[in-house]
């Protein structure tokens, strides 16, 4: 059965009380289908700067904890800042969490949200 899509927001920075969006964890043992996993962002605030980050730390135990994991930022998604943006993994990673990293203002109405729809 295919995964379903994730679709996550984030308000104002991804640090403090805020903390991090909802991490996806993909199918990375799908051997039928080849990894792939597109991405949208869609931002309502110019006023943002944000980045998607993968990690390969995740291995499917309960005992994952994102603040310890290795996390890189995808070169299609770096220090992006105030516009909706599209792009994808084709290679294999086992989480992936969306990072506000600035932000000019401290509204709560200064979100992006994430899609994450994977193959297969």
């Amino acid at each position: 059965m295919p995964m379903m899509p994730l679709r996550v927001t984030q308000t104002g920075l991804s640090t403090g009380t805020n903390g991090f969006t909802q991490t996806f964890f993909p199918d990375v043992f799908n051997a039928t289908a080849p990894f792939n996993v597109s991405i949208a962002t869609i931002v309502n605030s110019t006023s943002l700067t944000y980045s998607v980050q993968h990690s390969y730390d995740y291995t499917g135990s309960s005992d994952f904890v994102s603040s310890n994991a290795n996390w890189f930022t995808s070169t299609s998604f770096s220090s992006v800042a105030g516009v909706n943006s599209t792009g994808g993994y084709t290679y294999p990673v086992t989480a992936i969490r969306l990072y506000v990293t600035a932000t000019t203002t401290s509204s709560a109405t200064n979100t992006v949200g994430m899609t994450c729809i994977p193959a297969g």
